[in-house]
């Protein structure tokens, strides 16, 4: 379809004598219409927490010269997340349950330098998603740019 986003993957670990290559394969489309694509190309800074999602949906319809893309709430449902850090240096420390992102969190999803993460997240929104630039166990010392691509659930619908 042509809303789907299509994901591949394949992993070899293991050390050499027993490695292991798996791959897997997923798909992700919007359920209906409620279910609308996000993409932002975003600064994350290292000095404090913020939102990782804000802005505007994605238009997937045709609409007017003067017609403004609809706002993101804190209230949608992120449906499905992937992030793809831009950064050579830091990476990104991502909150879900709605804390403050910090480098040293606990609970926290840490995406290296140069790195690429995505996952379903059914029941966090955009509210309760916060990210941090950060170094791997220490705070970063410098924004990051990542892209930040989201299929989220407009519950004003």
């Amino acid at each position: 379809m042509a809303d789907d986003a299509t994901l591949a993957l394949q992993a070899t670990m293991l050390p050499e004598d027993i490695q292991l290559t798996i791959s897997g394969a997923m798909s992700v489309a919007p359920a209906d219409a409620t279910q609308k694509w996000y993409y932002k190309h975003t600064a994350i800074s290292h000095s404090a927490s913020a939102d990782l999602i804000a802005g505007h949906y994605i238009n997937n319809a045709a609409t007017t010269s003067t017609t403004a893309p609809q706002v993101v709430a804190t209230g949608d449902l992120v449906k499905f997340l992937l992030v793809k850090n831009d950064s050579s240096g830091d990476g990104i420390m991502l909150s879900i349950d709605g804390g403050a992102a910090a480098h040293d969190l606990a609970d926290g999803i840490f995406i290296g330098a140069s790195e690429t993460w995505f996952g379903r997240l059914p029941n966090v929104t955009v509210g309760n998603l916060h990210c941090i630039a950060s170094d791997d166990g220490g705070a970063g010392d410098a924004t990051v740019n990542a892209q930040v691509f989201a299929l989220l659930d407009d519950v004003s619908v």
